[in-house]
């Protein structure tokens, strides 16, 4: 699993480990430069489900690999709102430590952020958001958040994030670092950014924020108002389309970077479900007796089983870190610290937990079994 690498002393993607000289073979550059190194360190691709606030178990899981002994660099990653949040900072350059500070630090309550004189009169407000502008909060603070945060890092456009492998079964105009799940509801298909910004949208996503993107994912139905994304009339016939939460057609792409050109696969895809393994049970009968309740149902539906679905597949399920996030609530805003201290420890140790049985080369023959 090693891979010659090149690697720079400042480069956030390394653990300190490798600039202390720890590396198969070579001794470290006097001043620092950059070097071709044969690093003991191990490639994977990674998949980030959505759960809104539930990140914090995101970034354990994921501090997980990158603290192995066998340390995981991250090659691409694909994500769905929260998901897609986390995705998008590491893809920046950002360590795991650097992302579970900035999440840590963020007020979640801030992203209850209305607009209006009626959105603020108590009873009413909520009220009004959802009616007049199809969901409680505007979402301004988040997107500018995501994109401050990006911005720090180097990141504003897609051009920033293209990755230049010609060793990838991807065509050259997909080969991106980041991938982010986005659902059209204007014409009902899914979006998969950056890769469809051309086909489906007639837009150049070298000219984009990659901020919108990740804002319209997270576009929580009923909680966030839909994202407006640009569109090219000629091919669309209408200058945008409206963007919702990518978790209605895709809450975990875990299958979206396996190769399809018959060629071995380089390295693993790794995925981070943020619940238990799941299984069917008469437990989870639900009566459905409010409009509410109804409701709360056909979103959990629409954004889980298509992807439990493929997930209970053992191809998929040997791969994936199951993360019980029970009882947080994806839309629980007001986490206290050790809320997320405790969903991050969770997310941590079980990480650790999959890589006690986790074997690359015996699921490349084949052989998924755990252990």
């Amino acid at each position: 699993m090693l891979d010659t690498c090149t690697a720079q002393a400042h480069c956030t993607n390394y653990p300190a480990t490798l600039k202390a000289g720890l590396w198969a073979g070579g001794a470290p550059h006097a001043e620092w430069d950059v070097v071709e190194l044969r690093c003991v360190m191990a490639d994977t691709d990674l998949v980030l489900e959505g759960g809104g606030v539930k990140g914090s178990s995101l970034v354990g899981a994921v501090t997980a690999l990158a603290a192995h002994s066998d340390p995981y660099t991250f090659h691409r990653i694909a994500g769905t709102s929260a998901g897609a949040i986390v995705a998008a900072f590491l893809a920046s350059g950002m360590t795991p430590a650097q992302v579970k500070n900035v999440m840590e630090s963020l007020d979640f309550a801030k992203f209850e952020d209305k607009q209006g004189f009626l959105e603020h009169i108590p009873g009413i407000g909520p009220a009004t958001g959802l009616f007049l502008h199809e969901g409680l909060f505007v979402g301004g603070f988040m997107h500018d958040w995501i994109a401050e945060t990006l911005a720090a890092q180097g990141v504003r456009t897609w051009a920033d994030l293209r990755d230049d492998d010609p060793g990838s079964a991807l065509p050259p105009e997909q080969r991106y670092k980041l991938v982010v799940i986005v659902s059209d509801v204007s014409r009902g298909i899914m979006l998969r950014l950056p890769w469809d910004y051309q086909s489906l949208l007639g837009m150049d996503p070298d000219m984009i924020p990659v901020a919108d993107a990740i804002r319209a994912s997270a576009s929580i139905p009923f909680f966030f108002r839909p994202w407006k994304m640009q569109a090219d009339p000629t091919l669309t016939g209408h200058d945008h389309i409206v963007c919702a939460d990518g978790g209605l057609l895709s809450n975990f792409p875990m299958a979206i970077f396996d190769r399809n050109d018959g060629k071995e696969s380089r390295w693993p895809t790794i995925g981070v479900k943020l619940s238990g393994q799941r299984t069917i049970r008469t437990t989870d009968w639900s009566p459905d007796n409010t409009n509410v309740a109804l409701a709360k149902s056909l979103l959990a539906t629409m954004m889980s089983a298509h992807d439990n679905a493929y997930v209970n597949n053992p191809q998929a399920s040997s791969r994936t870190i199951f993360v019980n996030t029970t009882p947080y609530q994806a839309t629980d805003f007001h986490l206290s610290p050790a809320d997320k201290s405790t969903m991050f420890g969770r997310g941590m140790s079980s990480g650790q937990k999959f890589l006690t049985t986790w074997d690359w080369d015996k699921w490349k023959s084949g052989d998924y079994s755990l252990g």
